[in-house]
Formats: C-alpha cells, structure tokens, sequence
C-alpha cells in the first residue's frame, strides 16, 4: 500500500486510469460486447477481489474432492502463477504428477498432491485449457482457481473469498490498497465465503462486515462463514505424519514464504510450539539449496528440534538440501472447514449435476 503523501499524489491520475480501464473491461463483458466461451461441463469458478492470500488454495482443494467424492470427474484450471513455463502444462492426470512445481507453480503443484483422482492443468488461457482437456478426457465437473477476474470463461457458480481480517471499510484499489476491482464488483459473486472468519472475534467487527456485504451483493446471494485448520505435520524426509499435540512446548524454527505469515506464526503458536528462529519470505518464494542450507544451520544453532514450514513452501525447497537435513523438516497441512458445509456441499453437488 502507498503510504507517502508525494506518492499517493504522483499515483493518483495513473491509478483512476486503472480504475477506469477495470471497470471498462467488466462492463465490455456485461454488454457482450467482449465474448465468453462455455465448456461442456459445468464451472465453478473461486477467486477474490484483492491480491494476496485469501486461502483460495484450502478452498479449491476441498471444492474438487466435494466433487470426486460425489462421483463427478473434476479438473482443475489454474494459470499457475510463478511457474518457469509458459506453454499449457497437465500437472496431474488424476493418477500421476506429470510434472515438476517449478513447471507447474507451487499451488496447483499443491493442488495436485492434495486431490488425487482430480485433473489439475495450468494455461494463462483458460478456455484454451478446457477445450484442451475435453478432447482428451471425459470431465464432468471444472474448478477454476483464482478466476474471479477471469471473465472470458463463463461459470455456473461464481464463489468469492472475503477475508475477515481485512476490514472491506477501509480497502481501496490498487496501488492505494489490495483491491484488484471496486467493492461494488461482489454483486458478480452467486456465493460468498468469508475465510479466517474464526479470526473475527469482535462482533460489531463481525456485524458490520456482513451488514457491508448483504448491501453490496445481490439479495439472493448465499454468505458462508469459513475458516482453515491445521490438521496435521508431515515429515518432508520419511512423509510420516506427525500429530500437533507432540510439538506442543517444542523449539521450532518457523519458515514460509507466503502473502500472510503472521496467520502461519499464530497457528503455531496456538498448538504450543516455541518459535526460537523465525525465516519469512516473499510469497511463492523458491528457495535455493544455499539460502535453504543456510536456513538449517541458522536453525541448528537456535537449538530448534525441527523446521516447520508451510505445504505450499515444501513444492518450493530443494529436495536434496531437504534429504541431507540433520533437522528434521514438516511441512504443515491444512484444511478449509465452514460453518454450513453440508450447505455449501449442496450448493456445489447442485451446479455440477446441472448438464
């Protein structure tokens, strides 16, 4: 966010235009005067109105297994931002990773662990990848990752991310804040999900949110109360699983590379793991084998018993640095939960049975 005075004013006239120029595009595609394209299958598209984390990646994962546990066959549509590619990548066929997280980007790299037996293929060019994809396997069921914006691809259910802990009274547009479009866009949303909604403990807070929200989109438009869980640790050298509960009064060292750490730091903290060593870095960091071997042994001598960092950040280590650890290094795995899931669950097993 642009803080200087001298700044803001230099900024001002550029950032109306990209005000102007967002709002021209939206409404080119409202007039048809820009054209859609539809798949074959119906599509459930999530995203958000801001830049940065919302907890998409949580979302999406449990969209798509909702889906494959109801028997439909899903794909997955990502552009796969900060990938090392630019041609159209199948991450996973649903049976097998076809490729490596710097071909694909770490979270639909992510995404691809996290649901087997879904399709996972990233493309800048979205309906290119469902075309793709419909000549070359049978999909019954697409989920568009971080596609709100993405209007060239029309959707049957347009699922906005609201985080809690970003007050909507006090956002603004790019560069003057994190909005990517002007608030009065959330009437686009068919359901919204307040994500990091358990963070939200004060309720005038929690009031006047939903008061903004019920003013802003359309009457019919459903509001879900969500929220991640830290469910578990996996141990990135032997994948074994290890229980919460054991770390709890441990030496960690606490390292990610992500838009909000102080939400990962908080989580740790919660379950009673005493950071001794605290390593953050941009998101979608990719670390090198130096960096992260430097990281260890910055580690060893803070004594931590172990390295913890996030799943998206473990597509992002060298593996090789990661196997010759002394230090033992989990990955921390997380789950999206909602106040009415079977609700949500639904409303997503009603749009995909649509034909």
């Amino acid at each position: 966010m642009i803080e200087s005075t001298l700044a803001r004013a230099l900024l001002y006239f550029p950032a109306k235009l990209y005000e102007l120029g967002v709002r021209a595009r939206i409404a080119a595609y409202h007039h048809h005067l820009f054209k859609t394209f539809r798949l074959n299958a119906p599509v459930i598209s999530v995203g958000n109105l801001t830049v940065g984390g919302t907890g998409k990646t949580p979302c999406v994962a449990f969209i798509a297994t909702t889906l494959r546990d109801a028997g439909h066959r899903t794909a997955i549509l990502s552009r796969g931002y900060k990938r090392q590619t630019k041609e159209r990548v199948e991450v996973s066929n649903g049976a097998d990773i076809l490729c490596t997280s710097t071909e694909s980007g770490d979270e639909p790299f992510l995404l691809a662990h996290s649901c087997p037996g879904v399709r996972v293929v990233v493309d800048r060019d979205r309906v290119a990848a469902g075309l793709w994809l419909e000549s070359r396997a049978p999909v019954s069921a697409y989920v568009l990752d971080d596609a709100y914006q993405h209007l060239r691809l029309a959707r049957d259910l347009n699922l906005l991310l609201i985080d809690a802990t970003e007050p909507l009274s006090k956002a603004a547009i790019i560069p003057f804040g994190r909005l990517r479009e002007p608030l009065t866009e959330i009437r686009r949303a068919d359901a919204i999900i307040i994500t990091r909604s358990d963070r939200l403990t004060d309720p005038t807070a929690r009031a006047e949110l939903l008061k903004m929200l019920n003013r802003l989109s359309r009457p019919e438009t459903p509001i879900f109360s969500a929220w991640h869980r830290m469910t578990q640790l996996r141990n990135l050298q032997s994948q074994e699983t290890a229980l919460l509960a054991d770390f709890s009064g441990k030496a960690v060292a606490a390292v990610s590379g992500i838009a909000r750490p102080e939400r990962f730091i908080d989580d740790l903290t919660k379950v009673g793991m005493q950071i001794v060593l605290r390593r953050d870095f941009a998101d979608h960091h990719r670390y090198s084998e130096t960096e992260f071997a430097s990281i260890i042994a910055d580690a060893q001598s803070a004594h931590a018993e172990a390295i913890i960092i996030t799943e998206k950040d473990a597509a992002n280590l060298p593996l090789e640095t990661v196997h010759n650890s002394l230090l033992p290094i989990f990955a921390a795995q997380i789950e999206f939960d909602c106040e009415d899931k079977a609700a949500l669950q639904n409303l997503l097993l009603a749009v995909a049975q649509k034909t």
